[in-house]
């Protein structure tokens, strides 16, 4: 099948349009094949951004993440013990979310 989609046929655009919906239903629904496209997070987790910190120490975005969650487990400790149950909720969600970049 020609990649050139100018000089593509019916019956080769139909093919291609079959591929990309059975390709699509293999990774996302079908319960033995898919793997909701966790073969993408692998190939970015193998190429994490790295950074550098303060003392110029080289950081990757999940220790990054983390450190954040830290520091925000520390300050909703604080929130709950003085009572102020308000803010301690919301830092809990602001750690649930950046948990979820993990």
């Amino acid at each position: 099948m020609s990649l050139d989609n100018i000089n593509m046929s019916e019956a080769e655009y139909e093919a291609l349009y079959n591929r990309i919906k059975q390709d699509l239903y293999d990774e996302f629904l079908n319960p033995e094949t898919a793997t909701y496209g966790s073969d993408v997070l692998r190939q970015k987790e193998d190429k994490e951004n790295v950074y550098l910190d303060e003392n110029l120490r080289t950081v990757t975005e999940k220790e990054m993440i983390w450190n954040e969650i830290n520091e925000l487990t520390i300050v909703m400790k604080k929130y709950e013990d003085d009572e102020e149950y308000e803010h301690a909720a919301f830092m809990k969600k602001r750690i649930e979310n950046l948990k979820k970049r993990l």
